[in-house]
């Protein structure tokens, strides 16, 4: 994607993470408020999912053919509360890092907005596209291994598959930002056509950044001690704080350059009413 002197618009990624840590840091006094009841109910659950998959774990053994392991089910449920809540988590940081105060959430934890649903939906279509590219990848490739007389699982074709489904996966993300918002008519399309030229840098983005910045903390699970688990769990949320606040800010800098297909029909984001904030 060019700007409309011609030059490449090329995300400056650190200078982003950079802008995401001042920006936190300017509206410090709201992030405990709003974050710290959905973190604290988020590191609960994956305490007690970790609970679940070692109850799980154990039955395998010993269990029978075809029988359901106890604890399946909660740990289904449980799994499900906390990738809503992910999304909600979400959705808030991001109107926290594009909208004015008035239209932001009293609190992450609230009941959903139309565009938290729309936010869910597009990332279940994004998981799905990008699992699909990763199957039909890996089973071409291992159809022509085969044929050439090769290994079927030659570690080649999962090395190519998890790379078509990264790159994907990078450039479908970028317009999460704006769903999140609440704008409506943002398709796959326009992901695709906003990220052209910055693929390599919103996978950083997308996926490195998160790693990078939470990993001092995820070696606190080294210690397997229960305080030690609890410093990394709430580290770990709070640098998705940082990681999520910058996939915003690469979109808004992206937003700024994109010259939109005739076809398109966006609307402007629109206050959506918050009277759902479970604080309330």
């Amino acid at each position: 994607m060019k700007t409309p002197l011609g030059l490449e618009a090329e995300l400056p990624v650190m200078e982003l993470f950079k802008d995401a840590l001042f920006l936190l840091w300017e509206k410090r006094t709201f992030l405990i408020p709003m974050f710290a009841p959905i973190i604290v109910v988020m590191v609960m659950l994956e305490f007690y999912s970790t609970h679940l998959t070692e109850l799980l774990m154990a039955q395998m053994p010993e269990l029978e053919q075809g029988a359901v392991p106890k604890g399946t089910w909660e740990f289904l449920i449980v799994s499900g509360i906390s990738m809503f809540l992910s999304v909600l988590m979400a959705t808030t940081v991001h109107r926290f890092s594009l909208q004015p105060k008035a239209l932001w959430p009293r609190n992450a934890l609230r009941l959903p907005l139309p565009s938290d649903w729309r936010y869910l939906l597009r990332t279940v279509q994004i998981v799905v596209i990008c699992t699909g590219a990763g199957i039909i990848v890996t089973t071409l490739l291992g159809g022509l291994a085969t044929a050439l007389g090769a290994p079927a699982n030659s570690p080649i074709g999962f090395i190519a598959a998890a790379a078509v489904v990264l790159y994907l996966m990078a450039r479908l993300s970028v317009t999460l930002p704006e769903i999140a918002i609440g704008t409506k008519g943002s398709d796959l399309g326009r992901a695709w056509r906003m990220s052209t030229g910055n693929a390599g840098r919103l996978l950083f983005v997308v996926l490195g950044l998160p790693m990078l910045v939470a990993l001092p903390f995820t070696f606190f699970y080294l210690f397997g001690h229960l305080v030690t688990n609890l410093i990394a769990a709430f580290g770990v949320y709070v640098m998705t704080l940082v990681s999520v606040t910058v996939l915003s800010l690469s979109y808004q800098f992206l937003r700024e350059f994109y010259e939109p297909e005739v076809t398109e029909h966006v609307e402007d984001e629109k206050a959506e009413d918050d009277n759902s904030s479970l604080d309330a």
